[in-house]
Parts: C-alpha cells; sequence; structure tokens
C-alpha cells in the first residue's frame, strides 16, 4: 500500500524501571525524599509527569509517568477542549499530583501545548484546574514547546542536530549546533490532528492514506523551504512516535529506556511498518507487542509524517533520544536557572 501512496508524492541491560512513558505504566525509581521536583506536559494526546531531582547541576529522573488524556479530542473540528477530554486530565493531574505527594515534590512546574493552545476555551478549564487542584498551567508556543526539547536533547548529544518531535496536534523541527539553538519552527500537524482529519475507515482506506500524505508533503515542503540545515547533521526523534515506532521495531513488551535511548531507524525500517500497521485494524494494531494500545489508532498517522521528515531531509536514518521537552522543562525552569 506504501509504494501507492508514495507514488503520487512529489519526487544489553536494561533499566525497566525508566522510562515507562509509551506504555502507559507508571515508573517508581526511588521514594527517598531529596528535594524532589515535578514538571507536568498537557499534551494534546498524554498527559506525562516527570518527578526529579537537581544534584549539583544534573538532573536526576526519579519517577516519570503517563496517562493518555488526548486532549486534542475535536479540537480541530470544535475549536474547543471537549468535556471528556477534560475530565480524562483532570483524573490524570489529580492522580499525579498523589504521586507527588508520595515523593515529597516541593515545587512543579506544569504546561500545555498544541490542544490547549487551539482550543477558545482553554481559560476556563485553567480557571477549574486552579480552583480544584492549586496548579498554574502555562499555556506555551509552539516554538517555546520547540525549544524545551532541544535543551532535553541537548542532553545527550553535542553535534550538529536536526530534531524533530511528533506530538498530538504539532510538528517541531529544531536546529542546533553546540549546544545552541539556531532555528526552530512549530507545524500545526500531529498524529491526532492528522487521524481525525483524513482516517475514517478501519483499515484505513488508500484513499485516506494518499489524502493524508500529499497533505502532509505539502505542507512539510512549503513550511520548510529555507530551514533546513545543510549536512552533515544526526537526525534525532523524540516524543511518542519515534520511541513507539522503536519500541514496535524492537518488540519490546516493557518500554526500556536503554533500549529505546539512542536505537535507530531507517526509512526502509519505517516503510515495512507503515505496511503492516495500514494493513491491520486498530484491534490487531493494540494487540502488536511494542505498541501502546492506547496509540493504536494514531500511530499510523505518526509514522507518514515521520515518513515525510525523511523525504523532506532526504535523510535515510534517524536517532531516537529518550529525553525530551519534560525533561528540557526541568533543566529549564530548575536546574540551569540555579
Amino acid at each position: 500500500m506504501l509504494q501507492k501512496v508514495m507514488g503520487k508524492q512529489l519526487n544489553n541491560k536494561c533499566d525497566n524501571n525508566l522510562d515507562g512513558t509509551e506504555l502507559d505504566q507508571t515508573v517508581i525509581i526511588e521514594k527517598e525524599k531529596k528535594h524532589h521536583l515535578a514538571v507536568i506536559d498537557i499534551g494534546t494526546n498524554s498527559t506525562r509527569m516527570l518527578i526529579f531531582r537537581n544534584d549539583q547541576g544534573k538532573l536526576v529522573r526519579v519517577n516519570k509517568s503517563v496517562r493518555y488524556t488526548r486532549m486534542g479530542q475535536g479540537v480541530n473540528q470544535t475549536g474547543k477542549l471537549h468535556p471528556d477530554a477534560e475530565k480524562r486530565n483532570m483524573e490524570a493531574m489529580e492522580e499525579y499530583k498523589n504521586i507527588a505527594a508520595d515523593y515529597g515534590v516541593e515545587e512543579f512546574y506544569l504546561f500545555g501545548t498544541s490542544a490547549m493552545r487551539d482550543a477558545n476555551n482553554t481559560a476556563a478549564y485553567l480557571d477549574a484546574v486552579k480552583e480544584k487542584l492549586g496548579f498554574e498551567i502555562e499555556v506555551i508556543s509552539g516554538e517555546a514547546e520547540a525549544e524545551l526539547g532541544f535543551v532535553g536533547v541537548s542532553q545527550c548529544f553535542e553535534e550538529k542536530i536536526l530534531i524533530f518531535d511528533i506530538g498530538g496536534g504539532s510538528t517541531e523541527l529544531i536546529y542546533g549546533e553546540d549546544n545552541e539553538i539556531k532555528r526552530m519552527m512549530s507545524i500545526n500537524l500531529g498524529c491526532v490532528r492528522c487521524t481525525e482529519e483524513f482516517i475514517f475507515s478501519d483499515p484505513p482506506t488508500f484513499q485516506e492514506l494518499e489524502r493524508m500524505n500529499e497533505k502532509i508533503y505539502t505542507e512539510f515542503e512549503k513550511r520548510t523551504r529555507g530551514f533546513l540545515p545543510t549536512k552533515p547533521y544526526k537526525l534525532i526523534g523524540i516524543g511518542g512516535t519515534a520511541t513507539s515506532l522503536s519500541t514496535i521495531k524492537q518488540e519490546l513488551k516493557t518500554y526500556c529506556s536503554e533500549m529505546v535511548h539512542e536505537s535507530t531507524i531507517t526509512k526502509d525500517e519505517l516503510e515495512h511498518m507503515i505496511d503492516s500497521l495500514a494493513s491491520k485494524t486498530i484491534k490487531e494494531r493494540q494487540n502488536m507487542v511494542g505498541l501502546e494500545a492506547k496509540r493504536a489508532d494514531i500511530i499510523l498517522a505518526g509514522a507518514f509524517l515521520l515518513l515525510n521528515i525523511f523525504k523532506i531531509t532526504g535523510e535515510t536514518i534517524f536517532t531516537v533520544c529518550d529525553y525530551d521537552n519534560l525533561e528540557g522543562a526541568a533543566y529549564r525552569r530548575f536546574v540551569m536557572k540555579k
């Protein structure tokens, strides 16, 4: 199927304690209370929390959790946060508050991304969260989100890097050298947004995938003119799409940070995964080893977004980084300012 869809387009040891973000588990590393801090990322697909401590300028990750709250439900169609999504997210944050209390967390930073940027009723929801939980949430721009992603990744790589972060509502691209951002952009195409706009059949039809693929390529090609750096550079993927494709490739039954971090996926491997995913129903994908069941409906759109990143860059391989905007927010908010 992929060849048909692309044809019309323009030419070791495993630490299972960290990070459970993509396999829907709460990961507990230690509970000794040592001035713990927490960052919560309210994304379009998932709401994640990182508990950590600042050990003399070094970020020590203590607990990382994810809940699939799908805040982007219907936002593209209605321009509003859905009441069910608000309820799921409120419950997740209430749970996180209790987990954080168990760790003696002393300070929080919460930020919202694409869905909360785009919805016109976000302010009312922010007020409700503050009233019920006492949390203040900062809704950050796409550029700020990209910057946090770069800060997280730059803790792991020092060479010239082009980072992509395929989220639920948007895709961020960040280019940097010597731990310094040179340019970045946010494109309003993500795996939840594309799924809701283009995929209605189960499994998806060729026509649905073709329309989605053409829209992604056209938008990416237009937006990235003059943006892409000269080669060589390392292409780095962060976020749920990148890590999920790695766990699928490796058939990981349990998320293993050490096996995912710095793993690689080639364009050929991605194309084979797309063919496999496109031929399956959502229920069949839910039973795939390495794929979190709650990502089964959106992983195909994420894979097509990545395929078109390969297309516009001309790269044939990317490296997965397990550090992303959660770690970036932790560094920027609590570690680097000390």
